[in-house]
């Protein structure tokens, strides 16, 4: 092995993606920087998986390293599926055209690769994967004149690099306190092992050694500064400038890598503004995919005893805080803006989706979520949990509820017990039956018993929309254009509700707010005095002051206060528009 082609390359890389599959979860197991969020395992696997499922392996080195590089920015996934990407697109600047590479050229690729990934990184971290790579590319410099055999250097290159994963565990304190390595830099030293057991032709199967087994709990006692881990691929304009984004992005987060390739580039990034962060992403190409992580969510995941999982989409409407304290998973409905489809709650916030409007944008449109991400959070949430309760938007208003079926179809016919369910809701209304069913798991009540409950609440549950004008709901298409136009021609504003079996319906008009409102009131107060009502929630369209007010209101009246007051999903937001506000409650 005196010289590699492409395929010899592949090859090579295949074997190495193997052996870090094997010990995924031991990376996630050992994951507790630069959050502990236990998914680096994940997030290798899955940035290799689909480089070694979307190359295409040729003859030609230049060739193979150019596909390879390309799938690593399509594919990379977390900090460390990010930076390993950045390698990879490393190696293929430093490639020279080769149609073949020997010892020194991989040499002076591996160095090359060094100052690329640095380059990627706002705050190169020692004791991380970075170091790694570094130590390993220069030994690899070091050998490159004393060895003609990739077997030889990569073997001894090896064994240099798991010397410097071992002193990981005293240059990051986090990793000390844990009595732990690194685990995005283990997963690059597996990577090796892989590739070298390949070249002597051994089964790739790795034995870990005893030290790194753990099976004591972690100390993850670390702040998280941010709460989003925020990741974009974007095909980027011939003006892109790396270091100017980058210095850009400081203000918004930490964490920030930007892996560059040929003509795209991916952005990872931790942040509590990832909408802004996407508007200035567009400015920089065009945007071909957005993901966004809840970490705090993924820190309690981690830590969860419970055997069931509560999820929803983004239609219903919690608070924040609320998701967070009873653990409630939220799957992004599709908010498409001039081509790019936005993440519901996570790239798309009603503050930016109002502006696009303001400024001219054709108007935005809704879809049902990405069946990859769904596919993807059910296979995550079944390494954890056993149980599975889904709850959808009204299946009258969205194919969510048909298509989450689909996707579960496969585990429910393999004996997983997952229950979806179709809350003939939306929203406030919605939200409620969720919160509701987040706390029967908390309380430890069964399965059974939490999906017995939402069957016959769902039955019981009203929302209540105040639109400020007709002219959201007839540009989303819920309300016919001439019925609309006429509205808005004599100033005369609807209340929108749902019928019993989740389709939108108008409930009543009125010429002003005040005269909304008190019909809303009479509307509540009617149904509070014939069945009683247990719980209801406000929400609202950037009217927060009329929010406030309902919830003054509606305390006095009910004699109990809402169980919460959020900002409604830019999915609702599109057909019901700037200052509605909504309530939604349950009856006894």
């Amino acid at each position: 092995m005196e010289r590699l082609n492409g395929v010899d390359f592949f090859e090579l890389f295949k074997a190495g993606t193997n052996s870090v599959l094997q010990k995924r979860k031991l990376l996630n197991d050992i994951n507790v920087f630069p959050v502990p969020d236990g998914d680096t395992g994940n997030n290798l696997v899955y940035t290799m998986q689909t480089i070694t499922s979307e190359s295409k392996a040729e003859n030609s080195f230049q060739a193979t390293i150019d596909s390879i590089s390309e799938s690593a920015l399509i594919g990379a996934r977390g900090n460390s599926g990010v930076i390993f990407a950045q390698f990879i697109n490393g190696l293929r600047a430093g490639s020279s055209g080769k149609e073949e590479i020997d010892v020194i050229d991989f040499s002076r690729m591996a160095c090359e690769s060094v100052d690329y990934v640095k380059n990627a990184l706002s705050n190169p971290v020692e004791g991380t994967m970075i170091t790694v790579i570094r130590d390993w590319a220069y030994f690899l410099d070091s050998m490159k004149d004393k060895v003609s055999s990739f077997i030889d250097l990569l073997e001894q290159a090896h064994k240099e690099a798991t010397k410097s994963l071992e002193r990981t565990k005293d240059l990051l304190k986090v990793l000390k306190k844990n009595k732990v390595v690194d685990s995005g830099a283990m997963g690059f030293v597996l990577f090796l092992e892989g590739m070298n057991k390949f070249l002597h032709h051994e089964k790739v199967d790795i034995e870990v050694p005893e030290e790194l087994a753990l099976e004591d709990e972690h100390v993850f006692d670390e702040e998280l500064t941010y709460r989003y881990c925020t990741e974009g691929l974007v095909m980027f304009d011939p003006s892109f400038d790396q270091m100017a984004l980058r210095e850009k992005l400081h203000p918004y987060g930490d964490s920030i890598v930007i892996a560059k390739g040929k003509d795209m580039f991916r952005l990872h990034i931790h942040t509590d503004q990832q909408g802004e962060v996407f508007q200035m992403l567009k400015k920089e190409g065009t945007i071909k995919s957005q993901k966004v992580d809840d970490m705090f969510l993924d820190v309690a995941f981690k830590n969860t005893h419970s055997k069931i999982a509560i999820v929803t989409d983004s239609i219903a409407d919690i608070s924040p805080e609320l998701m967070l304290q009873y653990h409630i998973y939220q799957i992004p409905a599709t908010v498409m803006i001039e081509g790019i489809a936005y993440m519901d709650k996570r790239t798309m916030s009603n503050d930016i989706l109002f502006d696009q409007i303001d400024q001219g944008v054709e108007y935005p449109t809704t879809a049902t979520p990405e069946v990859k991400y769904v596919k993807e959070l059910v296979e995550k949430l079944l390494t954890k949990y056993e149980e599975l309760v889904i709850v959808t938007v009204a299946s009258k208003l969205s194919g969510t509820y048909s298509m989450i079926n689909q996707v579960v179809k496969p585990h429910v016919e393999a004996g997983v017990d997952i229950s979806v369910i179709d809350s003939f809701n939306n929203s406030a209304s919605e939200g409620l039956l969720v919160y509701h069913a987040a706390q029967m798991i908390k309380d430890g009540k069964a399965k059974k018993d939490v999906v017995a409950y939402l069957e016959e609440a769902k039955k019981k549950t009203k929302i209540l929309v105040c639109l400020e004008t007709f002219k959201y709901a007839m540009m989303g298409g819920r309300v016919p254009k001439m019925v609309g136009k006429i509205g808005m021609a004599i100033g005369l504003r609807p209340i929108m509700s749902l019928a019993p079996d989740g389709g939108g319906t108008a409930f009543g008009f009125a010429f002003s707010q005040k005269a909304i409102t008190k019909k809303i009131l009479k509307y509540v107060k009617n149904d509070m005095e014939k069945q009683g009502i247990s719980s209801y929630a406000i929400v609202h369209c950037q009217n927060e002051k009329l929010a406030k007010e309902y919830e003054t209101l509606f305390s006095k009246e009910l004699g109990f206060a809402p169980e919460y007051i959020t900002e409604i999903s830019s999915t609702v937001a599109i057909h019901s528009g700037k200052g509605s506000v909504a309530i939604g409650y349950i009856k006894k």
